[in-house]
């Protein structure tokens, strides 16, 4: 369907804990032109589970998941 983000396959580059260093990663990488979802399992935000299955899942299209990853790669620090 056009203009559904979730007809474009999409491929995890991270699985961030807490969501909210995923909602800071998803900023970093669209300030980059990375287009960016989220996902996260339902009832882990129902109870405010953050660990494990539950975590959020940072995904992107699959045509921009090297780049994604090697500025993940530069935001680490070392």
């Amino acid at each position: 369907m056009p203009g559904n983000a979730r007809a474009v396959p999409a491929y995890r580059v991270l699985t961030a804990m807490p969501s909210a260093v995923a909602h800071l990663v998803k900023g970093a990488l669209e300030v980059e032109g990375v287009a960016v979802r989220l996902e996260r399992d339902a009832l882990g935000s129902v109870y405010g589970l953050d660990s494990g299955r539950w975590a959020t899942r940072v995904l992107v299209p699959e045509d921009q998941l090297d780049r994604a990853r090697a500025l993940l790669a530069a935001f680490e620090p070392g």
